[in-house]
């Protein structure tokens, strides 16, 4: 053989062996990422498979406890129960809301398990306060009761093809994958679930912040006419003047929620992109909320306490009444201030607008008055039954009380109650309790969390 001859048969030698690694490199380099997409692919299925057992398991205990507190004569192991049943019907719905299932087909069921829990808590609130249950509150436990039990039933069913090997979760969020018999039973067997929860499920009215009638609560700051979409677009526009911005009408259409308004869209001169918008009520024609997307930056950036005094002006120029600032926070540019109402030197809480500022420029840039539509009537307040030193001595004697005042506001049902507001610190922590003028009973206790961005309550 030739040196030629040799040389030629070991470079294809050589060049078989290569692509053979190459070859044998790619197929390694694909099985690895077919394995961690498999891996994830069970990991994501085991997490559906346990949110579903955890539901099972979650409406298998409300069965239990609900019908404990049916049987039970003492008020002490109820509470427990209803509190228990109260955790559970919030384990349960956080586990439907981690199924991939439609969620238009399961806001019955989801709000079912907030009312149901928010029901038992409301109870165990009023045996806490030595007030014995209603004999319709009773009837309705047994509702619950029965319903709770019927639904356990129905998920039971459903293990089965949970359990079955040709089902699995995850590809019900897969649109391109056809579902198994299997599959397509179990989501029918959800639909038919809610379907009845819809059909059968009492309406619940108790003292809760998921109670029907809470949920359904008309505005009550309203009143005047209805206007036209066209008279609304007016109202914006003069709106949007005062502020100094020079923006044109590109719409006005009806929105309906739970202020039905007129969304008037904004664009700026001779532009049909949308700079801005804002929400007019229908009946009366005011100003429910307002955005800007974007202002430009004209280099004349403003501290807090400027934007501060701006918000301050434009809330008292609106003409709903006298204001004070509540608390604020600072995001990137913005600086937004909540304001309550004030009336003969009561804080009315639920009557609240936001206003938020560009640091940027000091321009107004959003505004919101959806709370104070929401809840501002004419109201007759009370004279305070206690005075405040007596409201001082109902509070915890460690606390060091910085401030008192009076305030109106609202409970977890929206029942509005006049309180003393009183400010104290304990342990560097800010705390505002309140003590019901009336009763001397301590409502609520908030603790404020103050940041570099500002302050909230919790």
């Amino acid at each position: 053989m030739s040196y030629r001859d040799w040389f030629s048969n070991y470079k294809n030698v050589l060049l078989g062996v290569l692509a053979a690694l190459l070859i044998g490199a790619g197929l390694m380099w694909y099985s690895g990422i077919g394995n961690r997409a498999y891996a994830m692919d069970n990991a994501l299925e085991a997490g559906y498979q346990t949110a579903f057992f955890d539901l099972v398991d979650s409406t298998e205990n409300l069965d239990v406890l609900l019908g404990k507190v049916l049987v039970s004569n003492s008020s002490s192991h109820n509470i427990i129960s209803l509190t228990t049943a109260w955790h559970e019907a919030e384990r349960a719905r956080g586990s439907l809301a981690k199924l991939p299932l439609e969620m238009p087909s399961m806001m019955r069921s989801q709000q079912y398990m907030a009312q149901m829990g928010d029901f038992c808590y409301s109870l165990a609130t009023k045996l806490a306060d030595n007030i014995e249950i209603s004999q319709q509150e009773k009837e309705t436990l047994e509702r619950l009761h029965g319903e709770t039990r019927t639904m356990h039933r129905e998920l039971r069913e459903l293990t089965t093809l949970a359990q079955n090997r040709q089902f699995r979760f995850v590809n019900l969020g897969n649109d391109n994958r056809r579902l198994t018999p299997e599959a397509q039973n179990l989501v029918d067997g959800f639909g038919k679930m809610d379907e009845r929860l819809q059909d059968e499920v009492p309406t619940l009215t108790y003292d809760g912040p998921f109670s029907d009638h809470v949920v359904n609560m008309k505005p009550r700051g309203l009143t005047g006419d209805e206007v036209s979409p066209q008279e609304a677009a007016n109202i914006a526009q003069d709106f949007m003047n005062e502020l100094g911005y020079n923006f044109e009408v590109n719409r006005s259409e009806a929105s309906e929620g739970h202020i039905p308004i007129y969304h008037v869209e904004f664009g700026q001169t001779g532009q049909r992109e949308e700079a801005a918008a804002a929400g007019i009520s229908q009946q009366g024609g005011q100003v429910v909320w307002m955005i800007v997307a974007d202002t430009p930056t004209n280099g004349n950036q403003v501290d807090r306490e400027d934007a501060f005094s701006k918000a301050e002006e434009f809330v008292q120029e609106l003409g709903l009444g006298e204001f004070t600032p509540i608390g604020h926070l600072e995001e990137g540019n913005e600086l937004l201030v909540n304001f309550a109402l004030m009336e003969n030197d009561v804080v009315i809480y639920p009557d609240m607008v936001q206003v938020t500022i560009s640091l940027e420029n000091g321009n107004i840039i959003g505004y919101d008055a959806a709370k104070y539509y929401t809840s501002h009537t004419d109201r007759d307040l009370i004279e305070p039954e206690i005075t405040e030193e007596e409201a001082r001595e109902n509070v915890n004697y460690e606390l060091q009380i910085e401030d008192v005042r009076l305030a109106l506001i609202p409970l977890s049902n929206l029942e509005e109650k006049l309180c003393y507001e009183i400010r104290g610190t304990m342990d560097e922590d800010i705390y505002y309790v309140y003590i019901n003028a009336e009763t001397g009973q301590e409502e609520k206790v908030l603790l404020v969390v103050e940041t570099e961005e500002g302050t909230r309550s919790i």
